[in-house]
């Protein structure tokens, strides 16, 4: 067994529950979306979020609705930042394929990213939509700040681990953080958890 798929073994249940949910999620009636998202889920990547979400969830009690609902509205947000970073940096390439914006234009993979990230926000749980929120934020933030640094050719060792602690760590910290509220553990466990 290779080290993915004993990661993956305490929930193969539950992940595939997450991949129906988040399937059923990315539905629509607009045919220009549906090519977008039927592009974008050619290379799906390693999940790492929704198996982070949902090793943390169950840590601390029973997956149900509510975390997968965490992990589909985490992953949902992550894909959506791979869409805009796309067109901020003007990539043509994404995990081995032509990116969004090469394929459609900047104007469809902005709005394609926008309405992603607005699908991840669709959830009851305020818990959830806080960690979605701040997260945004966080992303948005580094971004900027790996923007304003990047002709910068002696920035500081501080501002690069601000930099990839507010593009990367803060997302697998709020998966965390979630599956563990999801499931009703304490702020302190959840916060343990982050």
């Amino acid at each position: 067994m290779d080290n993915s798929s004993l990661i993956k073994s305490p929930i193969s249940e539950e992940l595939e529950d997450f991949k129906k949910l988040f399937e059923s999620t990315l539905s629509s009636s607009n045919l220009l979306l549906n090519s977008v998202i039927a592009h974008i889920r050619q290379k799906n990547g390693k999940m790492m979020r929704p198996i982070l979400v949902l090793l943390a969830a169950k840590l601390f009690g029973k997956v149900c609705p509510a975390t997968l609902h965490a992990a589909v509205a985490l992953e949902l947000l992550h894909n959506a930042s791979l869409v805009h970073d796309d067109v901020v940096d003007e990539s043509t390439e994404r995990r081995g394929q032509l990116s969004v914006n090469a394929i459609f234009n900047n104007k469809v993979a902005v709005l394609a990213g926008d309405y992603l990230l607005a699908t991840a926000l669709v959830t009851r749980n305020h818990d959830i939509i806080d960690i979605v929120s701040c997260l945004g934020q966080d992303l948005a933030d580094g971004e900027l700040l790996q923007l304003s640094n990047v002709s910068n050719l002696h920035f500081s060792e501080e501002v690069y681990f601000d930099v990839i602690r507010k593009k990367t760590a803060v997302l697998f910290a709020a998966c965390t953080k979630a599956g563990a509220l999801s499931v009703g553990a304490s702020d302190e466990k959840a916060e343990s958890a982050r």
